[in-house]
């Protein structure tokens, strides 16, 4: 899990990366007030975005035989006592299943494909987000509201056993393939909670109403999926003894940033309230070098894999959309220069 506390604005008459736009496929009308032609430069509102997005390693045992009143009623200062509580119900409701890694990792790209090609479609023909179609920051808000309805979930003891299977991603054993992208809504403790929807809220309405509503649930889900299938494979890969299940929107959030990097790489972040040099682009270069570090140290309970994940799908999505839109600009000029030749 990941903390990073920071502000972000965008500077007035910021270049966006040499690239303009002309009917860009990508549907998204507020797309072209964000992203110009290469020789002009177009004035965009400032924007004060704080960044505190994480997830999560629960070092705790998975699965016991029934529940234990003590924990239930110890102190709630004790975060991992906190945390067991939530682990501790009785096993049967698993039927035994273990989904393997290879599988969740055939499902969870074939998740990623069916959201990329329908996600256009989705927003267009059914009724219910056809209205977010229009209304982006609207969207970002439902997705407010389904991490606080889990983290509601969490606070009864009667849905734990459900909570478990579908929201909560496991390394040795994987009870539910729905556990890759539940587990991305999913949070078990307030703070955990506040800070990553803080993040998705004030950055998540900027880059929702840039890309348009369907391009952003198409980037925010494949992050969050890609985000879980690199937590299951990374100990694996690096021959470790298999960590405690993890939850949190961070996957999904660092594919967010990448995306916005990749596209504004200027953009000034700031730390608390120190501007980082170079703006966004090495910023988020220093999230990810900070990242594999701790892959590869093993430092802390975060879930770096998982960041990472996130990351290499947002800046996918950033290199696919500037190339998409360049694309458009040279077919508008050669159109429009035609007559000249």
């Amino acid at each position: 899990m990941l903390g990073i506390r920071s502000s972000l604005t965008l500077i007035p008459k910021l270049p966006v990366r040499q690239f303009g736009l002309i009917n860009t496929p990508l549907k998204s009308q507020t797309l072209r007030k964000f992203i110009h032609t290469k020789n002009t430069n177009v004035g965009i509102r400032s924007i004060r975005n704080e960044l505190i997005f994480k997830r999560r390693f629960m070092n705790t045992s998975v699965k016991h035989p029934k529940w234990d009143n003590n924990i239930f009623y110890a102190d709630s200062s004790d975060r991992y006592t906190r945390l067991n509580r939530f682990q501790q119900f009785n096993n049967s409701g698993s039927n035994g299943k273990d989904n393997s890694v290879r599988n969740a990792t055939i499902v969870g790209l074939a998740s990623m494909v069916g959201i990329y090609f329908g996600s256009p479609y989705l927003f267009d023909y059914v009724p219910v987000f056809s209205y977010f179609k229009t209304h982006p920051k609207s969207f970002v808000y439902a997705l407010l509201g389904a991490n606080f309805a889990v983290y509601g979930l969490w606070q009864l003891p009667r849905c734990w056993g459900f909570m478990q299977r579908y929201m909560l991603l496991q390394k040795s054993r994987i009870p539910s393939y729905w556990s890759i992208i539940g587990s991305a809504f999913s949070h078990q403790e307030f703070w955990h909670l506040g800070m990553n929807m803080l993040a998705l809220w004030s950055f998540g309405t900027s880059i929702a109403t840039m890309l348009g509503t369907a391009n952003f649930f198409s980037l925010y889900m494949n992050s969050a999926i890609a985000g879980s299938l690199f937590s299951l494979w990374y100990p694996r890969i690096a021959r470790m003894a298999l960590m405690g299940p993890s939850l949190g929107a961070s996957g999904a959030l660092f594919g967010v940033l990448g995306c916005f990097s990749y596209l504004v790489p200027q953009a000034q972040i700031l730390l608390f309230v120190f501007p980082i040099p170079g703006g966004a682009w090495i910023a988020f270069l220093g999230s990810v070098a900070w990242n594999a570090a701790g892959c590869a140290l093993r430092w802390g309970s975060f879930d770096y894999a998982a960041h990472l994940g996130g990351s290499a799908i947002g800046v996918l999505y950033g290199w696919y959309i500037s190339n998409q839109v360049e694309k458009r600009r040279q077919e508008r000029f050669e159109r429009e220069t035609r007559w000249l030749r």
